[in-house]
């Protein structure tokens, strides 16, 4: 594939899609868990993310270290390698944002925060608990103190953690 950094939206699945099949394996050898991989324009670079994270509790610097040689050497295989200029290793954080169907599942019953545009577009901020996720429409319930409220993630302009 050309070094066309056109920021499509296709060509960042793709580079997500082989970056996950490459990774996942290592990942789940060292006995993590694989959050996202990300694939995004920052800036005038284009940014490769691998997320991962343990099970029972976050990662430390030593962890993360041990497992970046391994996944660096995976990503320099990629035949879409030319079209990566920085790649980050790391932890989702405790505010990891929610974009894949199993992130909503496994954060059921977890305080967000959704960010939104209005009519006006200007972006209004929801938080509550994950209630609920519809993986066949990408709708979810955000339970506040004060209602439910129902989003679609495709509306969505961020949906994370509120901790």
């Amino acid at each position: 594939m050309a070094k066309e950094k056109g920021g499509k939206k296709n060509q960042a699945e793709y580079v997500e899609k082989l970056t996950l099949e490459a990774v996942a394996p290592i990942i789940d050898r060292y006995g993590y868990e694989l959050w996202d991989v990300i694939f995004e324009k920052e800036g005038a670079m284009w940014s490769l993310k691998i997320l991962f994270d343990k099970a029972d509790g976050g990662i430390d610097d030593t962890e993360c270290e041990e497992i970046t040689a391994p996944l660096n050497e995976a990503v320099d295989k990629l035949p879409c390698l030319e079209l990566i200029d920085i790649l980050e290793v790391g932890s989702p954080g405790l505010d990891r944002v929610l974009r894949k169907p199993f992130h909503f599942e496994k954060m059921a019953g977890q305080p967000i925060k959704v960010a939104v545009k209005d009519e006006n577009g200007k972006t209004v901020y929801h938080s509550g608990a994950l209630d609920s996720y519809d993986e066949s429409t990408g709708d979810f319930v955000l339970q506040t103190e004060k209602e439910s409220l129902s989003f679609n993630t495709a509306k969505c302009r961020r949906i994370a953690l509120d901790l």
